[in-house]
């Protein structure tokens, strides 16, 4: 199931201990099997960060809030917890292309 989300792509994401993790490029909502307490998270945000050298999916369960002025959003957790989490590993429904993806909107201005 799709959300009414207001990110848009190329929005920083930043960790609660305030380190920018790269930039949002969409949003995956798994299809079925949500169970939040065995990790079977409904939606992942993808995010392209330079440096963990690719692609990090982080669950929507940990965003803290969004700043749209800014175009930022913030997590509750630090860059350790996303290391440790192992978020930069595609989670098998997205892997399999099981996920409904959610493309983003580019905002005005951006330079592509």
């Amino acid at each position: 199931m799709q959300e009414n989300v207001p990110f848009k792509k190329y929005d920083k994401v930043v960790t609660a201990d305030d380190i920018t993790l790269g930039e949002l490029m969409r949003i995956h909502h798994r299809q079925d099997d949500i169970n939040p307490e065995l990790q079977l998270y409904a939606s992942y945000l993808e995010v392209w960060s330079i440096d963990f050298g690719g692609h990090i999916y982080i669950p929507t369960d940990f965003i803290d809030e969004y700043d749209e002025a800014a175009g930022v959003v913030y997590l509750t957790e630090t860059k350790h917890t996303v290391q440790q989490e192992t978020w930069d590993r595609a989670p098998n429904f997205i892997a399999g292309r099981k996920s409904q993806r959610q493309e983003l909107p580019v905002p005005e201005g951006a330079n592509l």
